[in-house]
């Protein structure tokens, strides 16, 4: 099975983008993450770039995410088969998450709990929620159900299936409660059935932009503009200034919906057609990217949190802490990437084996 590394770089940077986004939310007054700068208080949330910053970034990440995640399932599910491609996501992505349960997420649950845990809740602290892992436990569920799919015989091929665009729209209405940019999250173990089905209709497009072989033009790198400089201001503007209090809070939220949606296929036929451009060969950091961001997004949280912590009371500027934070944090995973991941039975486990490169060039790589 060949690579499509173009894919493979925009899967990594997906996930790269996670860390970045993470990173930033203590500059901002949101309740659910344990840091906050006293300067995220201070200041008026229309004035935040960080406010803005994030809001963009969720409000395309993750479904960009699963519809690569769709598209790498529908390549290995044609040319291997389903049972193979069960068999695969068990272990490429079932294992991590067993061993993140018992691991990262109990940190991570810990720290955002702000109290200390009975020493007898460590081992079932995953219960009250899957923290950053979730996407790994609702890639399987779609996983499985496109295996059932397949037994149906539920073809991808038509082009009705066009009808994925539009249709997002309907669980992006649903998720009026929270007036976030982007969709919601769903980190239990029983999914939340309108953020299921919004990223479950991604992973479907995946499914069946790749069984159609569907092109994306480099021209669509253009559509990043409006996505960026228009649709997201807009829709950013329609749910919190205050001069559309006097409309209909339903007819607001169903047109800023209609932006979100607008926005995140913009940026998804956008980002495709950009590193199409940029990552179309195979080059040694496409693939380092591609394999390193999936253990530096599985370890990030904790770590993000602690130099958050660190730097929080420095009295500097706020783009020197952000600075710092990234810093710190990627030198961190890198280092325990590379020396500690790479090449052993955990990068075996995430990536498949590979193997130093020598000095006279790069060794095979097996995949």
């Amino acid at each position: 099975m060949s690579r499509i590394h173009y894919m493979d770089a925009l899967r990594g940077t997906a996930m790269l983008l996670g860390i970045v986004f993470h990173s930033l939310l203590f500059l901002v007054p949101y309740d659910a993450w344990p840091v906050h700068d006293a300067w995220a208080h201070a200041t008026d949330p229309r004035q935040n770039p960080y406010a803005l910053a994030i809001s963009g970034l969720h409000g395309f990440r993750m479904p960009l995410f699963f519809a690569i995640s769709g598209f790498f399932t529908a390549m290995m599910w044609q040319s291997r088969g389903i049972r193979r491609v069960l068999r695969h996501r068990l272990l490429r992505i079932g294992v991590p998450l067993l061993a993140g349960m018992v691991t990262i997420v109990q940190v991570t649950n810990w720290l955002f709990s702000g109290q200390a845990f009975p020493l007898l809740s460590w081992p079932l602290a995953w219960v009250d929620g899957l923290a950053h892992l979730w996407f790994l436990w609702h890639l399987l569920l779609m996983t499985g159900g496109l295996a059932i799919a397949q037994r149906l015989g539920l073809e991808f091929r038509r082009r009705a299936w066009w009808v994925l665009v539009p249709l997002a729209l309907v669980p992006q209405f649903l998720m009026q409660e929270r007036l976030a940019f982007g969709a919601d999250y769903s980190v239990g173990l029983l999914p939340v059935p309108r953020v299921f089905v919004y990223y479950t209709i991604f992973f479907l497009f995946g499914v069946f932009f790749y069984q159609n072989n569907i092109e994306v033009k480099r021209r669509w790198t253009f559509a990043l503009l409006p996505a960026v400089l228009a649709v997201l201001p807009a829709g950013m503007m329609l749910m919190h200034d205050e001069r559309f209090r006097q409309f209909d809070a339903s007819w607001i939220w169903a047109a800023a919906s209609v932006l979100q949606i607008a926005y995140v296929w913009l940026m998804c036929f956008g980002l495709i057609a950009l590193f199409r451009w940029i990552a179309a060969r195979e080059r040694f950091w496409v693939r380092y990217l591609s394999d390193s961001s999936y253990w530096l997004y599985l370890v990030h949280v904790p770590l993000v949190i602690g130099a958050q912590t660190a730097v929080a009371p420095w009295h500097v500027s706020v783009h020197l802490k952000v600075v710092a934070v990234l810093s710190a944090v990627t030198a961190c995973l890198l280092g325990s990437y590379q020396l500690a991941v790479r090449y052993t039975v955990i990068g075996t486990v995430l990536n498949g084996p590979r193997t130093r490169r020598s000095r006279a060039g790069v060794a095979p790589v097996a995949g």
